[in-house]
C-alpha cells in the first residue's frame, strides 16, 4: 500500500496544483484515479484496485474548508493561501456589506454595498454623479461605514451683463470768461460694455464667477469745461452826478443819477452770479456794500416799479432793465452793480453806500 499511496498523492498533488493556477478565489479540485494510467505505475503483483478504494481516490479540497477525511494522511492535504482581499471587502463584518447615506438632490439615500470604490457603490444604487458635482468624499476610496456622503448639483452657465462707466470731467482756465463764468465746451457722454462671465453654482448657489470676454460698446467722453480767469474791467458809472462819495447825507457816489425817467440800464460786467451772492450774502464792491431780499418783501401799495419783472439774472427789475435797489438816496438814483445790472432805487430800508438788490 506504501507505493500505491505515493501514486495517489503524486497524481492528486498535480491536479490540485494545476487547478490552483486558474484560481483566484476558494477552489475546489477533484481528480479521479483511472485504472488505465495506473496500470503503467503500479507493479503488476499489486492486488487490483476494488471499487471502495477507487472511491476513495475521489480527492476534494477547498481553500475555505479544509479536508476532514481520516482516510487521508497529514502529508496528503495541500494548505492553499486565501485569495487577496480589497480594503473595503476587508471591512465587511457580516458579509452584507458597509452602510452609507448619500443626500442629493434634496433627498437622503440609505446605502448598503460591498462595492469596492464609492463611486461603483453609487452606480449601483443608481446615483449619477455629474462632471462638475462636488462629493464630499473621494469617489476613488473605499466606502466608509456610517459614512454621511454629501453631492452637489453643478451648474455652468454665461451671463452677459451692460456695464455702465461714468464720464469724468476735466476743467480748462481760459481769459475768454471772466472769473466766476463757466462754459460747457464739451458735453460727457457714458460708456457702455458687455461683460459676458461664466457663472457656476452648486444646487442653485452661486459659488464662482469668472470673466471671459468683455466689449465695448460705447466709450465713455470726458466732459470738459471752461473757467473763467479774466479778471473785469473797471465799471465806469454812465451819466453825471453831483454828488459825493460815501457822504453820510444818503447821496449816491459818483456816477449816480436821480432822474427816474432816464433811458434804459446799461448792462455791466457781471463779476457775481445770483448764486454766488446768495451763497456770500454780502458783497463789497467798489465802495458799496450789497445785500439782498426776496421780492416777496417788496410792499404792495406805494411802491410804483413800470414794468416789474424778474429778469434772466435772477434779480425784480423793471421796465427799463434796472434792478430793483432799496437805499435812502431818492428814489430814482441809479448806481452800477457787480451783477451785470445797473440798479435803481424805488425802496427805502438802507442807506449810505448799504443797498438792499430785490431778487426773485
Amino acid at each position: 500500500m506504501t507505493d500505491r499511496r505515493s501514486v495517489r498523492k503524486g497524481v492528486l498533488g498535480a491536479g490540485v496544483l494545476t487547478a490552483l493556477v486558474a484560481a483566484t478565489g476558494g477552489v475546489v479540485v477533484a481528480s479521479t484515479l483511472e485504472e488505465g494510467s495506473l496500470s503503467s505505475l503500479w507493479a503488476a503483483d499489486e492486488p487490483a484496485v476494488s471499487e471502495a478504494d477507487e472511491a476513495a481516490d475521489v480527492r476534494t479540497s477547498s481553500l475555505d474548508i479544509p479536508l476532514d477525511n481520516p482516510a487521508l494522511a497529514e502529508e496528503d492535504v495541500v494548505a492553499l493561501s486565501a485569495a487577496s482581499r480589497s480594503e473595503a471587502r476587508a471591512a465587511l463584518a457580516d458579509g452584507e456589506g458597509v452602510a452609507l447615506s448619500v443626500q442629493v438632490d434634496g433627498e437622503t439615500h440609505q446605502v448598503v454595498t460591498d462595492a469596492e470604490t464609492l463611486a461603483a457603490a453609487l452606480e449601483e444604487a443608481g446615483i449619477a454623479v455629474g462632471w462638475d458635482d462636488t462629493v464630499s468624499h473621494a469617489l476613488d476610496a473605499a466606502p466608509e461605514d456610517g459614512a454621511e456622503v454629501t453631492i452637489g448639483r453643478a451648474s455652468t452657465e454665461y451671463v452677459t451683463e451692460q456695464v455702465i462707466t461714468e464720464y469724468d470731467t476735466e476743467e480748462r482756465e481760459t481769459d475768454d470768461l471772466l472769473v466766476g463764468e463757466t462754459r460747457v465746451v464739451q458735453k460727457g457722454f457714458d460708456g457702455d460694455a458687455r461683460i459676458t462671465s461664466q457663472v457656476l453654482t452648486v444646487d442653485g448657489k452661486e459659488v464662482s464667477r469668472t470673466q471671459v470676454m468683455s466689449a465695448e460698446a460705447t466709450a465713455a467722453v470726458t466732459e470738459i469745461i471752461e473757467v473763467g480767469t479774466r479778471e473785469p474791467a473797471p465799471v465806469v458809472a454812465s451819466g453825471s452826478s453831483s454828488s459825493s462819495s460815501s457822504s453820510s447825507s444818503g447821496s449816491s457816489s459818483s456816477g449816480s443819477s436821480g432822474s427816474s425817467g432816464s433811458s434804459a440800464s446799461a448792462p455791466t460786467s457781471a463779476q457775481y452770479t445770483l448764486s454766488q451772492f446768495m451763497s456770500a450774502g454780502v458783497i463789497n464792491w467798489g465802495g458799496y456794500k450789497f445785500t439782498y431780499y426776496s421780492q416777496q418783501v417788496l410792499p404792495g401799495g406805494g411802491l410804483d416799479i413800470p414794468g416789474r419783472h424778474v429778469n434772466a439774472g435772477g434779480y425784480v427789475a423793471d421796465g427799463d432793465g434796472y434792478i430793483v435797489l432799496a437805499n435812502g438816496a431818492p428814489k430814482g438814483t441809479i448806481i452800477n452793480t457787480p451783477f451785470g445790472y445797473q440798479g435803481k432805487v424805488y425802496d427805502r430800508g438802507t442807506y449810505g453806500n448799504h443797498y438792499d438788490v430785490y431778487i426773485r
